[in-house]
């Protein structure tokens, strides 16, 4: 019995006298700190309804947070509790800096005494690569840096151990192979967890889903439609939320074009699958006179597979029209009768075998959409596979080439994207991996894309002349056009959201010596000596494979933000974004990483489609994991907010020479004492802590950011230091000046309310300014737009003061009401709401607080008043007087034009990195 326990059941002895007062002191203990995971318990007696909860106090930090409400034999043997105060917490990675520093167990508000343990310092650290989970084991290999000898491998599912397993290690790389415990596998998603006994962090974590029915589909097939077995197919929910995008799209319109029962039809033969198909049901595809897409589908044969992959088409929901073209190069089975099977299908019966690349530009020729998309028949497309491959090229008229995701059957990944290697070896990148890993899932330009599933505008396919007639009858054709496509200086990029299930093999099989397959190394030679000059430079074929698989960048930067931005939220999340579009204008590949490591599903993917990397759990554990892992990389760190900056800075200065750019979003500091002398939500104590804090981060960085000149002066009045600092960019979009002065009416405010220098902004005018108003035109309405507006705003709310909320479309705002107000108080940094304002041509009446550091005048490009009764009187005159409104709005708009337009943007920013060293294009 450890001592805590002893004196802890010294002080209750509740067990036997229960007349005994309960015990006042708070009592807990750390028993073991390893793979990932701290356990111990605590009790805290006068704990609420809620209980009892422990966090790790290092350095006055919290780390961590659990409920101690896990059942423990000795715990209520011994008299403590219950029993019910054991705890087991996951260890925050930012814990890996405090390797030898003392923690502390706190309990509720208090901090538990003798519960100091030390972060053990560990000689030699361990990595885990996993492979694959097969035949019941986990698959995959492990590095002892120093260790040798047996170490006990900890399987945790959850936080709970579920399985241990002795190994030998040896130093250096050690292939590992453990059974996993029986009773995971039962078709539901597991948190997995693999640590070293004895080690303090988790080397892997994974969300897998284990099923416990590990025969291959194929042998399945005939199940397919028994419950329980529909869903064990690696592209099952794929084709679930097709039919949910299809019954949706139905469900909106009742002019939808969607026939449900050939949708079902389509269904059903993708779940059944296309080896040993006999039957052929009737499908029916759409019909456009002028498509956008001519999908292309090269058939010789195997008509089951070709059936299958228009199945997939016609089920996969798109909002792109499209036909389908099937090149029939001399087919002697079902393929010849397939108009009598699907209907609209156009079938190009080639007079001779053409063999696939002819027979490819051959079918090209009878293409009518503005896209031609080349589709092998060995393949089955998901939903949006299509308008992901044409929307790039709609957006970006650089762009003349795009191309698929491709999954194997099991799921894994097939292809992202391809590379040409020094040698003019092609590889496949990211084959065999995860497809859901943070480095294959974003837009990049690339080498080639394979003509599984490629798109290319009709317009460059004429420029190239389709595929080169060298590379007959097939191989390298799809490699030669990326090349071809690029050398008429457009960019060839891969598509990560457009998905497609390729089987690869089907279609010439795998043996390079016989058959048509033999052609790959013939035309191999051939490439090699065209494009030689072009992939010379590639790296070293197999060599870091995940920095050489990102083309056209010059330098890599690391973005580290608090939380992944929304744009459509809150003007920060649009600075954020905006700023990072910057980088990429000056030929940066951007890393994205939040502080919550959280992948935020639509707006994650928002960023992803734009090229930006973002990197999100299980497969980095924490911003500490990212920097241990990957800050090698990195030219430049840009770092958001000092509370983010002050965590990270020592642990990347340790580790990398790279440049560290600051953005300080607003002076916290300057916020805090501004608010401490109007709102009191701040003391002055409590600004100037804050203050050391910040001042610490910066002078611990190479450039400083900042959107306001007063800051600057503020920043260079304490750190003495004038050069590093700059302004940052701001980039606004022009829009619609919208409605008329006399076709709006009333007044408007815009922001968020978990931001308090808003809520304090909206009651005060509504306490102070609107009072004036009323007396003087009872029937002006203020309307309050924003997200999350808290109970004290709501009761703001009256015949006179509309509290609307969130706001989908900011041109509800802009375009309906004569004035926009901010009536800000404190804050610091610039005004988002303002700025938009500004890009709307809205005339506003603002605080000197509101205008700081946006340009606008006052009396010249807004009202701009801290009395209550002059802002009155600026809302009085522009909603009156029409000229002055049309001035306002005017000026603003110049305004824009010369300090927010994206040219002006780059070259502020390009500044600040020539300023650290790093030059652009």
């Amino acid at each position: 019995m450890s001592s805590l326990l002893k004196r802890a059941k010294k002080i209750t002895g509740f067990q036997k006298q229960k007349e005994q007062k309960e015990i006042q002191e708070v009592i807990g203990c750390i028993d073991t700190i390893e793979a990932g995971f701290v356990t111990g318990w605590a009790h805290d007696p006068n704990a609420d309804e809620n209980g009892t909860y422990v966090s790790l106090n290092v350095d006055g930090k919290h780390y961590g947070l659990a409920k101690a409400d896990m059942y423990r034999k000795d715990l209520e043997k011994s008299g403590i509790s219950d029993g019910y105060s054991g705890f087991r917490m996951a260890i925050d990675e930012a814990l890996k800096e405090k390797t030898g520093s003392k923690i502390r167990l706190k309990i509720n508000s208090a901090v538990a005494k003798d519960t100091v343990v030390n972060i053990e310092a560990v000689d030699g650290k361990f990595w885990l690569g996993v492979d694959n989970f097969e035949s019941c084991h986990l698959v995959g290999s492990i590095f002892s840096e120093k260790y040798e000898g047996i170490k006990t491998i900890i399987i945790q599912e959850r936080g709970l151990v579920v399985a241990t397993y002795d190994v030998e290690l040896k130093k250096g790389r050690n292939s590992l192979s453990i059974p996993m415990p029986v009773k995971l596998f039962d078709d539901s998603y597991h948190l997995i967890s693999v640590g070293v006994e004895g080690y303090p962090f988790a080397l892997w974590t994974d969300n897998r889903k284990l099923t416990g029915i590990l025969t291959p589909w194929q042998y399945l097939k005939n199940s397919y439609n028994e419950p329980g077995f529909m869903g064990l197919s690696a592209q099952s929910k794929s084709r679930y939320e097709s039919l949910r995008f299809q019954m949706s799209e139905l469900e909106k319109s009742s002019n939808a074009t969607v026939d449900i029962s050939n949708v079902l039809v389509a269904h059903d033969v993708v779940v059944k699958g296309w080896l040993d198909r006999k039957d052929f049901p009737n499908l029916i595809l759409p019909k456009h006179e002028n498509p956008e897409v001519s999908i292309i589908i090269p058939a010789y044969n195997k008509f089951e597979l070709t059936y299958h992959s228009i199945a997939s088409i016609i089920l996969s929901y798109n909002k792109t029209s499209y036909e389908v073209i099937v090149a029939d190069d001399c087919s002697t089975d079902e393929t010849i009768n397939i108009c009598d099977v699907i209907k609209n299908v156009v079938h190009i019966k080639n007079p001779e075998n053409l063999r696939f690349l002819r027979s490819c530009n051959n079918a090209a020729t009878y293409a009518k959409g503005d896209f031609i998309v080349m589709l092998n028949n060995d393949t089955e497309v998901t939903s949006y596979w299509l308008d992901e491959l044409v929307t790039p090229i709609k957006k970006d008229k650089n762009i003349g080439l795009t191309g698929s995701k491709l999954l194997n059957l099991d799921g894994t990944l097939q292809e992202a994207g391809g590379i040409i290697w020094g040698s003019g070896q092609p590889w496949n990148v990211g084959n065999g991996y995860n497809p859901l890993a943070p480095e294959f899932n974003y837009t990049r330009e690339v080498d080639y894309l394979t003509g599984a599933a490629m798109c290319i505008s009709r317009k460059v396919w004429d420029l190239v002349n389709g595929f080169s007639a060298e590379y007959a009858p097939c191989y390298y054709e799809d490699t030669d056009i990326a090349f071809k496509v690029r050398d008429k200086g457009f960019k060839t990029v891969y598509c990560p959201m457009s998905q497609v299930v390729h089987f690869e093999g089907q279609s010439h099989g795998k043996d390079v010596k016989k058959g048509l397959k033999r052609y790959q190394e013939i035309n191999e030679s051939k490439f090699k000596v065209k494009w030689f000059k072009e992939y010379k430079n590639n790296g070293t074929e197999g060599i870091d494979l995940l920095i050489n698989k990102d083309r056209n960048i010059d330098h890599r930067v690391l973005v580290i933000d608090y939380a992944t931005p929304d744009q459509h939220a809150d003007a920060g999340s649009y600075a954020a974004i905006q700023e990072i579009k910057l980088l990429q204008k000056l030929g940066m590949k951007v890393t994205f990483v939040p502080e919550n490591m959280a992948h935020m599903g639509k707006l994650s993917r928002e960023l992803q489609r734009e090229g930006i990397e973002v990197l999100y759990a299980p497969f980095y554990n924490s911003v500490f994991d990212v920097i241990e892992k990957r800050i090698q990389e990195f030219d430049v760190i840009y770092i958001t907010r000092y509370s983010v900056a002050e965590k990270y800075l020592k642990s990347i200065r340790a580790r990398t020479q790279a440049k560290v750019v600051f953005n300080n979003a607003d002076l916290h500091f300057l916020r805090e004492l501004r608010a401490a002398g109007t709102t009191g939500e701040y003391s002055v104590e409590q600004a100037l802590e804050t203050r050391s804090k910040e001042l610490a981060v910066m002078n611990d960085v190479d450039a400083i950011l900042s959107y306001n000149e007063t800051e600057h002066a503020v920043i260079l009045s304490h750190n003495l230091r004038a050069d590093n600092i700059f302004r940052c960019p701001w980039v606004l979009t022009d829009k619609e000046a919208g409605k008329s002065f006399e076709q709006r009416k009333d007044i408007a405010f815009l922001g968020g309310f978990n931001h308090h220098p808003n809520v304090e902004a909206v009651k005060y005018f509504a306490a102070n300014v609107m009072p004036l108003l009323i007396k003087k035109e009872p029937d002006l309405k203020f309307y309050i737009y924003g997200s999350n507006p808290s109970e004290e705003i709501e009761a703001l709310a009256s015949e006179n003061i509309v509290v609307v909320g969130f706001v989908k479309n900011l041109d509800d705002v802009f375009h309906n009401h004569k004035v926009i107000v901010a009536p800000l108080l404190s804050g610091a940094g610039i005004k988002g709401k303002v700025l938009e304002a500004m890009s709307y041509g809205a005339p506003q009446v603002l605080t000197s607080v509101a205008a700081e550091a946006t340009g606008l005048s006052h009396k010249i490009s807004a009202w701009i008043q801290d009395d209550p009764k002059k802002m009155a009187e600026g809302v009085f005159e522009l909603c009156q007087d029409e000229v002055l409104w049309d001035k306002f709005a005017e000026n603003s708009k110049i305004l824009v034009e010369e300090m927010y337009s994206e040219d002006r943007g780059i070259e502020m920013m390009r500044k600040v990195f020539e300023f650290v060293g790093i030059y652009t294009k």
